[in-house]
């Protein structure tokens, strides 16, 4: 009873690990073929073809009635290196995806959303530095225009004032009933030449200011395209770097089980290793121990349940060599019955030839006897 419950612990052992070890590497073999039906008729069939070969390579290593070929043996061996290579290396993958970095994606994720917070109120900072200078440098030109304005105003309208006040006085100086004389159409043509000069002055100065802002416009306008550009071209940059980084050794993205080990480790050996290195190393470890716990379950198995499979198998022997020799029994009785027949065939014939040569012989000397009567 103890026996049946320690092979039945071992077989169900072997099985958990034999499932295990079929999964990763169907999901393994999946990833690479892209079609789960292919990746688990592939994976089955390798791990099927692993089980049996443990059992029959056993089987056929111990039993000694026929010669188990060096060269089938080696063949064997080498398929079935390459089998546990093959689920030790579908066990590492799984596990390293699992184990270096899972956070990767998030991770990223979060920096690019971050990449993307920071571009954002970089080039709303620009943008209100923007407005500001074009702000103060509105407010500083206009407060040129206002000065250039006064300006002309106190150089002109003074002028103008006095030449309109005479002008005006000029006129109570009347001769002959006409005060537009000489010294009025004087005061006039100085009046409007200085009304004229006030108002090209007046149009010279709206010109240079409105060059001015526009030349304004433009450098702040080009100031603010260099600014943006190169914001855009800082987060372009960071983003790809983004994309395309590794997050080696960034906590963040690492597994914290498998980084508190490392520290451990650290702590220990007072030499810190990656933790991809931990990754690999454990991962091999892990895959190792279940392929060989595999081997181990089926190789007890087999040998414990060896002389039961040989006694079947010599039971399978004798039964095919007493049928054998049955077989030959009656093939040997049917051809001495077949010989039997054919020798009764014979002696039945020379008897019945026997018999007609009698019974013509009489019937020839009947009728021998009455031809001689006859003759008489």
């Amino acid at each position: 009873m103890f026996h049946k419950i320690t092979w039945s612990s071992q077989l169900l052992a072997g099985l958990t690990l034999f499932g295990v070890s079929f999964a990763l590497e169907a999901l393994v073999l999946t990833a690479y073929f892209g079609s789960p039906l292919l990746g688990f008729a592939v994976a089955g069939g390798l791990e099927a073809s692993k089980v049996l070969a443990i059992v029959l390579y056993r089987v056929l290593r111990e039993q000694t009635e026929s010669e188990y070929p060096l060269s089938v043996r080696g063949a064997a061996l080498l398929f079935r290196t390459a089998l546990f290579a093959l689920s030790a290396a579908c066990s590492v993958m799984f596990l390293a995806e699992q184990l270096d970095r899972p956070n990767l994606a998030a991770v990223r994720a979060a920096d690019l959303a971050r990449a993307g917070q920071d571009f954002d109120q970089d080039l709303a900072l620009a943008l209100d530095t923007h407005h500001q200078r074009r702000e103060q440098a509105s407010a500083r030109l206009s407060e040129q225009t206002e000065r250039r304005r006064q300006a002309l105003h106190t150089r002109y309208r003074p002028v103008i004032d006095d030449l309109a006040a005479r002008l005006e006085s000029e006129m109570d100086h009347v001769v002959n009933g006409i005060f537009k004389g000489p010294r009025y159409r004087e005061l006039q043509d100085q009046l409007q030449s200085e009304k004229d000069a006030y108002r090209h002055e007046l149009t010279r100065l709206d010109a240079d200011i409105d060059g001015q802002r526009r030349a304004l416009e433009q450098g702040l306008q080009a100031d603010r395209d260099v600014a943006v550009s190169r914001i855009a071209q800082a987060r372009d940059t960071r983003l790809a770097a983004l994309r395309t980084a590794t997050y080696a050794g960034d906590y963040r993205a690492e597994h914290p089980v498998a980084r508190a080990f490392v520290s451990v480790l650290e702590a220990v050996f007072e030499r810190r290793p990656s933790t991809l290195q931990f990754v690999f190393y454990f991962s091999l470890f892990l895959s190792l121990t279940m392929e060989l716990g595999i081997m181990v379950a089926f190789e007890h198995i087999t040998l414990a349940r060896l002389p039961l499979f040989a006694a079947e198998h010599q039971l399978g022997v004798d039964l095919r060599r007493q049928e054998a020799r049955t077989d030959a029994e009656l093939k040997r009785f049917k051809l001495d019955d077949e010989l039997a027949r054919a020798k009764v065939k014979r002696k039945r014939a020379s008897i019945e030839e026997a018999l007609r040569g009698e019974n013509d012989g009489k019937r020839g000397a009947h009728d021998t006897g009455p031809r001689c009567a006859q003759t008489s």
